[in-house]
């Protein structure tokens, strides 16, 4: 293993960021063969990506910012020094996105119930909305149990009730019967939302169990984000979204007859109750509402198969980071160094290596994604408006944090791989380099449905995540316990900078994992097919 600190790098930053293209990380043919691609593997190039993608002159990589731009821009010549096709819109390497960001006004919002006042931040707290500066929602105020429809698991909540024209009433949540992918996915603002929007409900009211507040301020970042963002061209929401307490919940089903606590065991047990609360609501508010426009980046290596040359296989890893923000130390750079200029600089790494291979039968592109941190908002973009047409995206692989720089892995993990047959990409990988494939070590965080390849699968575009595992080459080394601590004291802080301990043996290892799960991907496998079995597939894709 090879530990180095980045400190000892950031000196090079701003000749790395001049010098673009002054470096030829291959030497020799133009038609490396696989054995000799993974031979020529630069770490080296790697660590000059990252170090300009994470310096200090990027300020953090906000979408809409300077750095970001500045990131994108070191992005595109790099790509053009390696011969990459221009793969976004007009001919360009931008696919450029109009996002808007809202927030609630406090000295606006009202929430009124058979005509009595809640207590905002108390009793309830209002959701921004996206797609107008002001609601004034009144309507007949319903329970809907947690608010999912899943006929596949014998469970629907709308079986019994009409929503239309009405505030539906759901605790946050899933019946206990539920896997834990099932329940993330189902209980997700986004699904719920979905839901209820196609049944013509006028809001949704959450209760959020376990909270005697409506938002506890230690979680309010989770729980009611400040500010929503979302690309223009993603403009769908339910026209009023509140959070209430557990308390307030409970007096309105108390006047039905019910109590708050036995409602709870029976959906809970997996037995729908939904019924008519008899009360109306009346929300209020107004809404800030400003503009931004920040762009995915897109380069294209085109396929050589006539038969294959218009499948496209994406690869994906988020540009994009947190921007400045309140100081820690004095240090007020949220650099993302891991997260996720290690993916970005992966991606262009790969880049590398694959255009100075025979052409694919399939083309890649390679894309580097903004507004990640928001909510998957640039890979959904993408996703539903694709700069490839008329070609066709087959599949997804993401790079999101290269994990094998905290502790070299012995092992891998390939999150998605139970979801499609580009588990036979994986198994390639690991029978080429001997690494094993470990179990998902924390599946109750489903940390497949946390990233850009998600919002690829909710488009019906089955995806696979490469990434380091838990298991360290130095039996010594507690490679989870490490993760675990760098979560704790660098994940979305200003340490997530170049100041950090990282393992060159661990990137060489995972790049290996990638760049041989792509190329099979690209040169060897049949056609992509979901597992029809799938969860996933039932949800986004077979209905």
């Amino acid at each position: 293993m090879h530990q180095t600190r980045w400190s000892n790098l950031s000196g090079w930053v701003v000749g790395v960021l001049i010098l673009v293209g002054g470096y030829c990380f291959l030497a020799g043919p133009s038609t490396l063969t696989i054995d000799e691609a993974l031979e020529n593997l630069s770490t080296e190039t790697f660590v000059n990506h990252m170090t300009a993608l994470s310096s200090d002159l990027m300020t953090g990589r906000r979408p809409g910012s300077p750095g970001y731009d500045a990131a994108a821009a070191y992005v595109i010549k790099e790509s053009r020094s390696l011969g990459l096709e221009p793969g976004g819109i007009d001919n360009t390497y931008l696919q450029s996105i109009v996002f808007r960001r809202t927030k609630v006004d406090p000295t606006s919002t009202a929430f009124n119930v058979d005509g009595s006042p809640l207590t905002q931040a108390t009793d309830f707290t209002l959701h921004p909305r996206i797609t107008r500066d002001n609601i004034d929602v009144e309507a007949p105020m319903i329970f809907a149990g947690f608010g999912i429809s899943a006929p596949d698991l014998d469970y629907d909540d709308f079986e019994a009730i009409d929503v239309t024209g009405k505030l539906v009433v759901v605790v946050s949540g899933a019946p206990d019967h539920f896997g834990s992918l099932e329940r993330t996915v189902l209980s997700s603002n986004a699904s719920r939302d979905a839901e209820l929007r196609e049944r013509g409900a006028a809001g949704v009211i959450i209760v959020r169990l376990g909270e005697t507040r409506a938002s506890a301020p230690s979680r309010t970042r989770y729980v009611v984000p400040p500010d929503l963002t979302q690309g223009a061209g993603i403009p769908e929401e339910l026209e009023a979204s509140v959070t209430v307490s557990q308390r307030v919940a409970a007096d309105w089903i108390k006047r039905s007859g019910r109590t708050f606590e036995n409602v709870l065991e029976t959906i809970r047990s997996g037995v729908p109750l939904s019924f008519d609360l008899g009360i109306d609501g009346r929300v209020r508010g107004n809404f800030v509402i400003e503009t931004f426009e920040s762009a995915n980046v897109a380069a294209l290596l085109p396929g050589s198969d006539v038969d294959l040359q218009d499948e496209v296989l994406v690869l994906t890893a988020h540009l994009d980071h947190l921007g400045t923000g309140i100081p820690i130390d004095g240090d007020s750079i949220y650099n993302g160094t891991l997260d996720n200029a290690s993916g970005s600089a992966a991606l262009l790494t790969l880049a590398s290596v694959l255009t100075s291979m025979e052409a694919p039968r399939r083309s890649v592109l390679f894309l580097w994604v903004t507004a990640e941190e928001s909510g998957l908002l640039g890979s959904e973009y993408f996703a539903r408006f694709p700069s490839v047409l008329p070609r066709r995206i087959v599949a997804n692989q993401n790079i999101d944090g290269v994990m094998g720089m905290i502790t070299a892995p012995t092992d891998v993990l390939a999150f998605g791989y139970e979801h499609s047959n580009l588990s036979e990409a994986v198994d390639f990988a690991v029978a080429r380099t001997g690494t094993p494939v470990s179990p998902d070590p924390t599946p109750e965080e489903n940390l497949f449905i946390r990233s850009d390849q998600y919002a690829f699968v909710r488009n019906a575009i089955p995806a696979i995540w490469v990434q380091g595992g838990r298991t360290s080459l130095d039996p010594e080394r507690d490679a989870q316990g490490e993760l675990d601590t760098w979560i704790a004291e660098r994940y979305h802080k200003p340490t997530d900078d170049l100041d950090q301990p990282f393992d060159l043996e661990g990137v060489r290892r995972e790049l290996a994992a990638n760049l041989l799960v792509t190329y099979h991907i690209v040169n060897e496998m049949g056609p992509i097919r979901w597992d029809e079995n799938s969860f996933l597939y039932r949800r986004w894709v077979g209905g």
